[in-house]
């Protein structure tokens, strides 16, 4: 009975769980399967609490979600580790960390894709418009077809998300 309820899941799901993590991981196939076998080994774990679940792609689906979420925040704490700088040893109480240490440009690329990589495509479009293009609100407005307080107020989301990304990273 646990065998075939597990095989029927697996096949009727798997090509829906493995497309949802596919965008998600960079269209890596490999990486993508991995996930989506992840997914279903958990499934198999939690048999008892499934086999009368109501939503069971609803259940591999949030699964899913957490397994890449999971996987997105080691990657990027291995990214971090890669900088060779411990900003929380090397700056006075107060002081700015840019003041403590010397960056070379490699070092602050990776550092901006690590806190980047947080940010949804829609965040990033904001970011971009406002800090690399150096547009206004009034043209982000009109390029992304909103009124200019909706472009102030996702701006302002941004920043947000972006200084609690760097306070976890720290």
């Amino acid at each position: 009975m646990r065998d075939e309820f597990l095989r029927m899941l697996y096949e009727k799901h798997f090509e829906t769980v493995f497309n949802y993590c596919l965008p998600k991981l960079g269209f890596d196939n490999d990486a993508a399967a991995d996930c989506a076998h992840a997914v279903f080994d958990e499934a198999e774990k939690k048999y008892e609490k499934l086999k009368d679940h109501p939503n069971l792609l609803g259940w591999l689906m949030t699964t899913a979600k957490h397994k890449l979420h999971k996987a997105w925040r080691r990657s990027s704490l291995e990214r971090l580790r890669l900088i060779p700088l411990d900003l929380a040893e090397a700056v006075p109480d107060g002081g700015d960390p840019f003041d403590a240490v010397e960056l070379t440009d490699s070092d602050i690329k990776r550092i901006t894709e690590v806190v980047l990589s947080g940010l949804s495509q829609n965040e990033l479009e904001i970011y971009r418009l406002f800090y690399r293009e150096d547009l206004g609100f009034a043209q982000i407005a009109q390029k992304l077809g909103i009124s200019e307080k909706a472009a102030r107020a996702r701006l302002a989301r941004v920043k947000a998300k972006l200084k609690n990304r760097i306070a976890e990273l720290t």
